[in-house]
């Protein structure tokens, strides 16, 4: 092992969880070699992240622009850890292709891997020389070094002092989102001990996110806080105020389900605002994953939706915004969790639905009342247009909105075999049977989802 991995060592299994998703964005963009080169520094650091960056790196490879760094990149990694390769690409049922491509590969020969470069170096150099950001809505923004987000926000400062114009705008944002009324009443009024902005304010659905850092119980973490819009007709703000905080209180009342977002906190003053933990995106921002974690992933969040409607909350917004992934652990990518729990029937009484909810995902009654209300059954088309989408890749429905809604009512989606012969027969009757357009004719109940995605990953 190399002097940078012995003195990596340390910190590596923390840096994987913090760094993995800047330094694969920089795979995908203009530091692929430094990407890379810090990628497998961390695999060198501990022998027992080599397989988790292998998996991390075959989910990305099918949605990246070039694949080519990715596969050079586990060409590389399979080097000093073959076998940690091997067992991601057996986990991931990836093509023969992807195979042979990293065989073949002659991936990159880092000669300054003995340098004496310690992983945090490596890790530091793509961070502070490339911008790794992700600006997608709700997830963790920026990428900070291993001495944290205070430290970032100190060489902020420092910059601004000098002049620079990104940083002076960025602290003027930042004392912006601190001083606004809505910030400095929750701050007061909401649960927790201490409360600082990090990031300035973001536009997400439904309103807009700021990224803080937050004591709570004595813990620091951090925490999303979301802010939502109001209603343009003032007469009608404090009866939406009053109905999302209605549907806070539902939402945090069943978020201790490990498929359900975790709320910290909520609150309805100046405006309905909550606090959950940092997102790292949602299916919205991801590829196709294998057959099995698809099955998986459908059954997980077919276990929180059960739990949500025996509790007597119809979620009734789910599409691929709506499920979202934790900040990656050690253990791999971590499974989906639904957000936004309840909201949607306050929403859509205020707001264009087609604003918060993607059409080419949602059932039939909500383009037509003579499919009847929106209630559990609607919930299930969702779960079953969700898992057409891990299974395929694709929507069950595109083109403009017309040409959808017609499709919605009148048509019936390409199965997904006919998408992909490679999939197993029984993922026809699981999404046909789930996505019926007669609600009688789908699933009864959510469980039932989750039983048969079960029964289908046993027999893989």
């Amino acid at each position: 092992m190399s002097s940078g991995a012995q003195s990596g060592d340390r910190d590596g299994e923390r840096l994987l969880a913090v760094f993995g998703r800047p330094l694969l964005a920089a795979l995908d963009g203009d530091a692929p070699r430094e990407a890379a080169r810090a990628l497998c520094l961390l695999a060198d650091a501990d022998e027992s992240l080599s397989r988790s960056l292998a998996t991390r790196l075959l989910d990305h490879l099918s949605a990246a622009d070039d694949r080519r760094p990715f596969v050079r990149t586990l060409a590389t990694l399979a080097t000093d850890h073959r076998e940690s390769v091997r067992t991601a690409l057996a986990d991931c049922d990836a093509p023969r292709r992807v195979r042979t491509a990293i065989d073949e590969a002659d991936g990159w020969s880092f000669a300054e891997r003995a340098d004496g470069g310690s992983v945090t170096d490596a890790v530091r150099q793509v961070v502070e020389t490339h911008d790794t950001r992700d600006p997608g809505p709700g997830v963790a923004q920026r990428a900070s070094t291993d001495d944290g987000p205070a430290a970032d926000a100190d060489r902020a400062a420092e910059r601004a002092h000098r002049g620079d114009p990104a940083a002076v705008d960025r602290r003027d944002r930042l004392a912006r989102a601190e001083q606004s009324r809505a910030f400095r009443a929750i701050k007061l009024f909401g649960e927790f001990d201490d409360l600082a902005v990090v990031e300035p304010e973001q536009a997400i659905r439904y309103g807009s996110v700021l990224r803080t850092r937050a004591t709570l119980d004595g813990e620091e973490r951090g925490v999303a806080l979301r802010l939502f819009d109001l209603p343009d007709e003032a007469d009608a703000r404090t009866e939406f105020a009053a109905g999302v905080a209605e549907s806070l209180a539902r939402w945090a009342g069943v978020a201790d389900h490990d498929g359900l977002v975790t709320v910290h906190d909520w609150g309805d003053h100046p405006r309905p605002w909550v606090a959950t933990p940092y997102l790292d995106g949602s299916l919205a921002d991801r590829g196709r994953p294998s057959t099995e974690r698809a099955l998986r992933e459908v059954a997980h969040l077919a276990g929180a939706l059960a739990n949500c409607h025996r509790n007597g909350l119809v979620h009734g917004g789910i599409d691929p915004e709506t499920v979202v992934y934790p900040v990656s652990s050690l253990e791999g990518v971590p499974a989906p969790r639904l957000d936004n729990v309840g909201l949607m029937d306050t929403v859509r009484a205020h707001f264009e639905p087609s604003a918060y909810l993607d059409p080419r995902y949602a059932a039939p009654e909500y383009f037509s009342r003579e499919y009847g209300g929106i209630d559990a059954a609607t919930d299930v088309y969702a779960l079953g247009t969700v898992c057409y989408r891990l299974l395929t890749g694709r929507p069950p429905f595109s083109g403009e909105y017309d040409a959808v809604r017609r499709g919605v009512l009148q048509e019936r989606p390409p199965a997904p075999t006919s998408v992909d012969p490679r999939l197993p027969a029984a993922v026809d009757e699981i999404v046909t049977k789930a996505t019926a357009k007669d609600k009688l004719r789908r699933y009864e109940t959510a469980a039932a989802v989750r039983r048969d995605c079960w029964r289908l990953v046993q027999s893989l």
